[in-house]
């Protein structure tokens, strides 16, 4: 009994379930679902990044400042506070109600300058900066960044380096655990 077909496939009595699972695996079904589930997912996975994108670029220019920027050359030495400052193109940039970031040529941040509104004089016509020149050094006393708004009154350079306070005297000592061994002796107490 010869239960072979001529082209090396086996039968068996129950063949026909048999050969029809064989032939669909050997299409490989999951190979064409595979790939239509991965561009797909591909697609997804594509339009999901630039939605986030989108997101985060929306989110940063909502979330961008812009700065009231006063450009100038100052061709002398100037305080503000107690600080000197030399001759050179500084840039002062208006940061938030009150304060006053300042730039130097280079782009470094050197003073914070705190203000107050002037209330009177009216807006600015100009951009300017007002010194008092009448001490041995100038001294900053107004910024004019924004024309047609008020000018500010330098008050003076707000300190984010303070100096360091002394430290309070700290208690040095140190309990272990031999403390609770050592008992004082005291009436009504028995070692």
């Amino acid at each position: 009994m010869n239960n072979s077909l001529p082209r090396g496939e086996f039968r068996d009595t129950n063949t026909s379930a048999v050969y029809a699972v064989y032939s669909i695996l050997r299409r490989q079904p999951w190979k064409a679902m595979a790939i239509t589930t991965w561009s797909a997912m591909r697609r997804f996975l594509h339009m999901a990044l630039i939605a986030s994108s989108l997101a985060a670029l929306l989110l940063t220019l909502a979330q961008a400042h812009s700065y009231k920027v006063l450009s100038s050359y100052v061709p002398f030495k100037f305080q503000i506070g107690e600080r000197t400052f030399r001759p050179g193109r500084y840039d002062f940039m208006v940061a938030g109600p009150g304060i006053v970031a300042m730039r130097d040529e280079h782009e470094h941040f050197v003073a914070s300058i705190t203000t107050k509104v002037r209330t009177t004089g009216g807006p600015a016509t100009s951009s300017k900066l007002v010194f008092n020149t009448h001490t041995k050094t100038a001294q900053l006393i107004q910024i004019w960044a924004t024309v047609g708004e008020p000018g500010m009154d330098v008050v003076g350079e707000e300190k984010s380096v303070r100096a360091a306070q002394p430290a309070a005297p700290v208690n040095t000592f140190q309990p272990g655990f031999g403390f609770l061994m050592e008992r004082q002796s005291a009436p009504g107490l028995k070692h």
